[in-house]
């Protein structure tokens, strides 16, 4: 997926979930934030940010991608469907919804909830970086769409290059992993993908393994 032209800036400070402070040539700026994650290694005051233009809403940019230790760190998490999407390279249904609860894909009977991933720690890529009661909901209604005669996946979109695997993230929250490996014991998917990064493009590269690193 190709991105648009890009602006570097430098990072101050978050001041909530949805909005941050960086400094772009020489003058503060507010910018809007599109992850609900920590993302304490990556938003820290000093670190290289790069900077998308919006066409409407309060804040003129948004944080699209920071410096990691080894790697460029898409932070949009909206991006994991997409990316996801294009990979599989089929017609899908974007958002389809079952009850009360929206999925992101539907393809060929397949319901697709995507995770967009930010956090590696040596060499393994985890999430959440903060407790999501929403996302272990989530991965319950998955596996309830399964009643209804359709095939449920759970995939992890890293939008960074620096991963060998990918693991639930108990440390942070044990209850969304337990989730996770309850619906992989269940025998349905649960796939993490890597991505290539870029200034000018990012995509999906190849799939890692998954494993189930408890700590502690």
């Amino acid at each position: 997926m190709k991105i648009s032209e890009l602006t570097e800036a430098k990072f101050i400070k978050r001041l909530n979930r949805f909005v941050a402070e960086v400094s772009l040539q020489g003058k503060n700026l507010l910018v809007y934030v599109r992850n609900t994650g920590r993302l304490i290694e990556l938003l820290k005051p000093g670190n290289r940010v790069f900077l998308k233009e919006k066409s409407s809403g309060r804040y003129p940019f948004e944080i699209f991608l920071a410096e990691g230790k080894n790697s460029l760190v898409c932070v949009d998490s909206t991006m994991a469907p997409k990316l996801y999407a294009e990979f599989l390279g089929v017609p899908v249904k974007f958002e389809p919804t079952f009850g009360s609860y929206r999925f992101d894909l539907l393809y060929s009977s397949k319901v697709v909830e995507t995770k967009s991933v930010n956090l590696v720690e040596d060499g393994v890529a985890l999430f959440p970086d903060a407790p999501t009661k929403r996302g272990t909901k989530h991965v319950y209604k998955l596996m309830e769409v399964s009643k209804r005669g359709l095939k449920p996946e759970l995939v992890f979109v890293i939008q960074r290059e620096d991963a060998e695997a990918f693991s639930p993230n108990y440390k942070v929250d044990r209850e969304f992993s337990e989730a996770v490996r309850l619906f992989y014991q269940m025998g349905f998917p649960v796939r993490a993908f890597l991505c290539r990064v870029s200034l000018s493009e990012i995509m999906i590269d190849r799939e890692i393994g998954v494993i189930f690193l408890e700590h502690g």
